[in-house]
This record gives structure tokens, C-alpha cells and sequence, in this order.
């Protein structure tokens, strides 16, 4: 890991780590079972929404102002940082409180909150399997087959 990225996903620790403490101190009594995130190419802007589309908390990322990449690559830098801060805060049980509910989703969306990429799920009785290890499985699986038939001919 780089220093900028480092660095970038620090701002983004402490953003998701002051948004989890103002739900927990929501006196509304209002369980969370999703939360969003979106990020703004332009500004540089980080923003966590929470499942009734409230924002929680905005931070200015400023190794993404003024980005010039294509939209689908910086989604995709987007989300591997912010996945890699979510299993982070994850193993650190910062999730692990009465208002929210399991699963729980939190997913990068587009302004109209359309979902790009689904970056962390948790749930008790679940184990959800992410798309790097199941990642040319079928490929492998064929390879052993015939491998192991080879003999049957």
C-alpha cells in the first residue's frame, strides 16, 4: 500500500467512524440495516447515506478532486479502498451495536442511489462469498474433472 492510499483510507476510517457513533447516539430508535455510500469525482466528496437516504456524515477526499478517469475505474478505486476500511472497522466490531441490524448492507450507489457495487455484508447465519475467490472457479473446476476422468476413458 502506497502512502496517498495510505492515507486516503484514513480519511475514510475516520469518516465511517464518526458516522457510526452519530447513528449510535440516534435517539430515534430506528434500527440500520443499510447504509450507502457515494463518491463525487469532481469534489472529491465522500458521503454515507443511511437506508432512508439521510446523509450521515461527508468528508473531502482530496486525491479524488478533480479526477479524470473514467467513471467505472474510479468506482472501482472507489470501492477497493472503502472495502478494505469496511473489513477494517469490520474486525474491529465497530457494527456490533444495537441500532444496527443484521444483514447488513453497505453499498457504493450513484446519486440516484442505484447500486454500483455491494461493499460489505454482514450477517450472523450467513457467509456471503466475495467475487475474488469464486473468481475463475468455473475454469478450475472443469480442469479438475478432467483431470480426474482422464484415466476413464
Amino acid at each position: 500500500m502506497n502512502v496517498n492510499s495510505a492515507k486516503v483510507q484514513s480519511v475514510i476510517e475516520v469518516a465511517f467512524t464518526s458516522a457510526i457513533g452519530k447513528l449510535a447516539k440516534d435517539e430515534s430508535g430506528n434500527f440500520i440495516s443499510d447504509l450507502y455510500v457515494q463518491a463525487d469525482q469532481e469534489s472529491g466528496e465522500l458521503q454515507i447515506y443511511d437506508e432512508e437516504e439521510q446523509l450521515i456524515e461527508k468528508t473531502i477526499i482530496f486525491d479524488w478532486v478533480n479526477n479524470t478517469e473514467e467513471e467505472n475505474i474510479f468506482n472501482e478505486r472507489v470501492a477497493a479502498s472503502v472495502k478494505a476500511v469496511l473489513s477494517i472497522l469490520s474486525t474491529k466490531d465497530a457494527f456490533n451495536h444495537l441500532r444496527f441490524m443484521k444483514p447488513l448492507s453497505i453499498s457504493l450507489t450513484d446519486e440516484d442511489f442505484v447500486v454500483i457495487d455491494e461493499l460489505l455484508f454482514l450477517d450472523d447465519d450467513m457467509l456471503r462469498l466475495d467475487d475474488p475467490l469464486l473468481k475463475d472457479l468455473d475454469a478450475d473446476l472443469d480442469e479438475f474433472l478432467a483431470n480426474l476422468l482422464s484415466d476413464v476413458k
